[in-house]
């Protein structure tokens, strides 16, 4: 009997440190999975329509993207920062001209300033694929490269995504 209750008091420690950490490892594993699937959904939403696009409206700078499509339609992406009535860092979507946005990602890092060397925005890019900087002409974008970083728990996800202009792409 005193056996086995030493026996128990040495196993017990080291089965509940196995069990907590395995715990941890799923939680943490769900909460990447969880990051990859709203990246995920962030990157074909900005492909999707960017395959569409037609021309580019000036005023693009590295955080608000204009463009319009053949039907005219003119849509905004922007990356906004914290503020007092938005207490979260989001990239944002329009397809009205601006007039509404709707929230396709939150809690971006690197919106106003570089985190920890974290810089979301958005690079545009000429038919040889050179960052043409902070303020292109409409004329020279070819293709947008959009980079992101995601902060879920206290790990930071990075992502990006190219897309052409449907005249360039072939």
């Amino acid at each position: 009997m005193i056996a086995a209750m030493v026996l128990v008091a040495i196993l017990v420690p080291g089965i509940s440190l196995i069990l907590g950490n395995t715990l941890m490892n799923i939680a943490l594993t769900q909460i990447a999975i969880l990051a990859n699937m709203e990246a995920d959904y962030a990157q074909r939403n900005f492909k999707k329509h960017i395959d569409g696009a037609e021309t580019f409206v000036a005023g693009c700078t590295p955080k608000l993207l204009k463009y319009t499509d053949h039907s005219s339609t003119k849509y905004h992406y922007k990356f906004v920062g914290r503020t007092e009535e938005n207490p979260m860092s989001t990239l944002q979507y329009s397809n009205d001209n601006g007039a509404t946005f709707g929230t396709l990602l939150e809690n971006v890092v690197g919106i106003d300033e570089d985190t920890l060397g974290y810089r979301s925005k958005f690079v545009y890019r000429d038919k040889y694929y050179t960052d043409l900087g902070v303020s292109p002409t409409e004329s020279e974008i070819r293709g947008v490269e959009l980079i992101f970083y995601i902060l879920r728990g206290e790990s930071v996800y990075s992502y990006s995504t190219y897309a052409a202009v449907d005249q360039y792409q072939l």
